[in-house]
């Protein structure tokens, strides 16, 4: 298209509000809504981790998500003058001497030395929790406020734009005409995470539904600063306090919080540290993932102007903001579409 549209973007976590964000600063027109149900951008951690550690790979397209986050979050940092990104070092308990071997042959590599800091004597005899193949300490790593990131952006896309709250009525929905109600649209843009399972336009897709589940503890005689990764990850909250999470349940809608999943993440945290702690909260979500770990993102094969923006999965909030600018760059300027992301690959009719 060319020009000023008029965008509808359905679905107000991280992805609705990224999309809608970039929508606005092309100058076009955006109505946002948030369905105002249980998002899984608000129960997130919001991790933004750039090393697979069983291997010591980098995350996909690490080195272009990373510098953009920094910028994204640091505009709803100065429109909501609060904190929302906060670097943090992980520190990474190997799981076996295999896993130490492949840190030590990446840490002198160029592509991995912003990453991985070099092990010291201090790392292999860590004495602060359970260790029995040393650590690592991984740099470039960061987490989002969740829940203050999700208010600062839709308030600051209501600003600009639009947001209503209510829940998307597909009967009132005319996809030739692309109108909804009394309004057409040039575009209408489903950001839904797990809903899609509910959207007779997208439906079809290999949306997956991953269930996962964190707790939070009181724990006042661990006194870290840094996120411990192994078998689950323990971050730092303030106060005491740190989440711990999370587990993996496949192929469930279910999102209520479980008995054995806080007993799973218990003796998970126990297995790192046997610090006393007492579990003071718990939350669930459902995580929409793809079978091949890629988002699925573009336009609908049969109806012109219908498009998706979904199956982020566990690295939403790393990935989110670019993959978002890329899209809209591809339906405003008309820009092709990234195969590796499309929907193409996959059969929707």
């Amino acid at each position: 298209m060319n020009g000023i549209g008029r965008f509808l973007v359905v679905g107000g976590g991280v992805a609705g509000i990224a999309v809608s964000k970039h929508l606005i600063d092309q100058g076009q027109k955006v109505t946002l809504i948030d369905q105002n149900h249980k998002k899984s951008s608000t129960v997130a951690v919001g991790m933004l981790n750039p090393i697979v550690f069983r291997r010591m790979t980098k995350s996909w397209r690490v080195d272009d998500f990373l510098p953009y986050c920094e910028s994204f979050y640091g505009f709803f940092e100065n429109t909501a003058k609060q904190q929302l990104f906060f670097p943090i070092t992980i520190r990474r308990f190997f799981s076996s001497e295999q896993e130490r071997q492949f840190w030590l042959e990446k840490q002198e590599r160029f592509d991995f030395k912003k990453y991985l800091n070099v092990i010291l004597a201090e790392d292999i005899d860590y004495k602060r929790a359970n260790n029995p193949f040393g650590s690592g300490r991984l740099n470039g790593a960061a987490y989002v406020q969740t829940i203050p990131f999700v208010d600062a952006g839709l308030n600051w896309v209501n600003e600009n734009g639009r947001v209503i709250q209510e829940h998307f009525d597909f009967i009132q929905f005319d996809p030739f005409q692309r109108q909804y109600k009394e309004t057409a649209y040039d575009g209408v843009i489903f950001c839904e995470g797990v809903g899609v399972t509910n959207n007779p336009y997208f439906r079809k897709l290999p949306v997956e539904y991953t269930k996962g589940e964190t707790i939070t503890v009181l724990a006042k005689e661990l006194k870290i600063s840094d996120s411990y990764n192994r078998k689950c990850f323990i971050l730092p909250q303030g106060n005491d306090t740190y989440r711990v999470g999370a587990t993996y349940v496949y192929g469930t809608l279910n999102d209520t919080v479980t008995l054995e999943g806080r007993i799973e993440l218990e003796e998970k945290f126990q297995a790192v540290t046997n610090t006393s702690y007492t579990v003071i909260d718990q939350h669930a979500g459902i995580r929409p993932t793809t079978p091949d770990r890629r988002p699925i993102i573009g336009e609908h094969p049969e109806f012109e102007g219908l498009f998706i923006f979904n199956g982020l999965g566990t690295k939403g909030y790393m990935i989110a903001p670019l993959l978002a600018k890329e899209f809209v760059n591809q339906i405003v300027n008309n820009h092709p579409f990234d195969a590796e992301t499309n929907l193409s690959r996959f059969k929707i009719l």
